[in-house]
């Protein structure tokens, strides 16, 4: 998914839409791993985004979703440090 977000960054989503099918990257070893879920999420995230802007570039599609991303990871970060916050001051009781 990076190399193929990096060759097509400075293309239109038209493009990225078009290439997701048929680009072999010559790497047998990284093409016959499949991808975990977060790769897989990622992908469609970002493919959802070129949906919606077809005309605009790639590299803007990854930023919208860079920025989701990061944001909810944020949230989440933020839930995990308060609950650890509770624990503690409730001396695990």
């Amino acid at each position: 998914m990076m190399q193929k977000t990096t060759t097509h960054a400075h293309a239109s989503c038209i493009d990225y839409l078009n290439a997701e099918h048929g680009d072999y990257s010559g790497d047998k070893m990284r093409e016959s791993l499949s991808p975990d879920e977060v790769t897989k999420g990622l992908s469609k995230a970002i493919r959802d985004e070129c949906q919606k802007y077809p005309k605009e570039p790639v590299d803007r599609a990854v930023a919208n979703v860079r920025q989701a991303y990061t944001s909810r990871l944020s949230e989440i970060t933020n839930k995990i440090r308060n609950n650890t916050d509770t624990l503690k001051s409730n001396g695990g009781a």
